[in-house]
């Protein structure tokens, strides 16, 4: 019985580890744009593939924007740096992308407020 509860505490770790999300890392406007940082976790690595992030969008106050750029810090869980035009206020703030295909959506406004 406790090797079938250990077994399935290991198994649920997995999972967990397995499906953990991006986590927004912070917000800069400054420089004449706004900067979004976020830590995607080593899980999403894919061995074959690497890591892809992709169809990086910020929807703010009914305006959908794409990123200017994407740049990257790679290490054991890297940060994705997205610059987007400089925006004066921040209303119902989304950003939504893709990593490795899998569709993520961040909801900003209520992590700045």
């Amino acid at each position: 019985m406790k090797k079938l509860l250990l077994s399935l505490t290991f198994v649920l770790l997995s999972l967990g580890s397995a499906f953990a999300a991006p986590k927004f890392m912070g917000l800069n406007n400054k420089h004449g744009k706004t900067t979004i940082k976020v830590e995607i976790p080593a899980s999403d690595y894919d061995a074959s593939n690497g890591l892809s992030v992709d169809n990086v969008k910020l929807y703010n106050n009914g305006e959908m924007l794409k990123a200017k750029k994407v740049d990257a810090l790679w290490g054991e869980s890297s940060i994705i740096i997205l610059e987007f035009k400089k925006l004066k206020e921040f209303e119902d703030c989304i950003l939504s992308f893709t990593v490795n295909g899998e569709p993520v959506c961040i909801d900003i406004q209520s992590l700045i407020d």
